[in-house]
């Protein structure tokens, strides 16, 4: 009886073995991207269940200037983390971004929509108004 069992577990094994793997819409999405204007570069990475990302390349020095802390309108924009929390949603991933252009932070979605491509949605008013950006993936 015991072999019945054994042999049984053994095909179950085989079988789950052989399913393709669940695509991973954040690990896709891992990587160092290039805003669309070329003057920054963003590295996304796994932070904790989620993705972040920072400024990893500025094509020329900028400031955080217009923080509304007026003590962090100083500081580098290199190194800074402007996405964070993104998780699986609908249509793609959902967090916050953060517009240094503005200092404000929005709620944010990112939408691959080619291995080289990645659509960057910000929204106010509970999606009433949005704007995109089309980041490159860098090598």
């Amino acid at each position: 009886m015991m072999r019945g069992i054994g042999s049984a577990f053994v095909v179950v094994a085989a079988l789950i073995a052989a399913l393709p793997a669940a695509a991973d819409p954040m690990g896709d999405i891992v990587g160092r991207w290039r805003d669309s204007d070329g003057e920054s570069e963003i590295a996304i990475s796994r932070c904790g269940p989620a993705l972040c990302g920072k400024i990893v390349w500025l094509k020329e020095a900028r400031f955080d200037m217009f923080n509304p802390d007026e003590g962090l309108r100083k500081r580098s924009l290199l190194g800074l983390q402007v996405l964070s929390g993104f998780k699986p949603a609908k249509g793609g991933l959902e967090g916050e971004g953060y517009n240094p252009a503005d200092g404000k932070t929005y709620r944010t979605t990112l939408e691959l929509t080619s291995a080289q491509s990645l659509v960057i949605r910000g929204c106010v008013l509970g999606g009433l108004i949005c704007d995109d950006d089309i980041w490159s993936r860098q090598q």
